[in-house]
């Protein structure tokens, strides 16, 4: 019983470390890593390249530093995987084109509904501090006045004997 409890433990413990000494056998350059923390893994949604442990991920990897360790520049290699895979592999996109819209169309929004709500707070604040508020105060109260007496002539009405 006791033996099996062990074994089951290291057999856990060895499937855990599997994977840290997948990552320790590659050898990256500080800008190999740099690159693949820049490009988007096509399998993990929300992962980098650098932090994905996806098969495909590491062969991009791989791909990454045989492509440095030939010569290529940096934006070659950028170049490389854009055309590939397109422009979503970057997780920073250049701002240009329609991707400039995406990056800027959230500040002009907000700067529109900034905009709307100080008109709306102008407009009502003008609104309240009209001159004309006492005629309206007293428009009011000759209002409650015809009703109160509307009022009262049909409670007399209804209190009158039938004929």
């Amino acid at each position: 019983m006791k033996r099996s409890i062990l074994v089951s433990i290291l057999i856990v413990l060895g499937l855990l470390l599997m994977p840290t000494l997948a990552a320790a056998e590659e050898t990256l350059s500080p800008e190999a890593l740099e690159i693949a923390g820049s490009l988007n893994c096509p399998v993990c949604e929300g992962l980098s390249v650098r932090d994905s442990n996806s098969q495909l991920s590491q062969d991009m990897r791989a791909q990454i530093q045989r492509m440095l360790d030939e010569g290529k520049t940096r934006q070659e290699v950028f170049d490389y995987f854009v055309e590939r895979y397109g422009i979503g592999i970057l997780r920073e996109p250049p701002k240009e084109g329609f991707v400039l819209t995406l990056w800027w169309g959230p500040v002009i929004g907000l700067a529109v509904g900034v905009l709307v709500l100080a008109t709306f707070i102008v407009q009502r604040r003008a609104r309240r501090e009209r001159p004309d508020r006492e005629s309206s105060a007293s428009d009011d109260a000759d209002d409650l006045r015809a009703y109160e007496e509307r009022l009262r002539r049909e409670l007399d009405r209804m209190d009158a004997p039938a004929p």
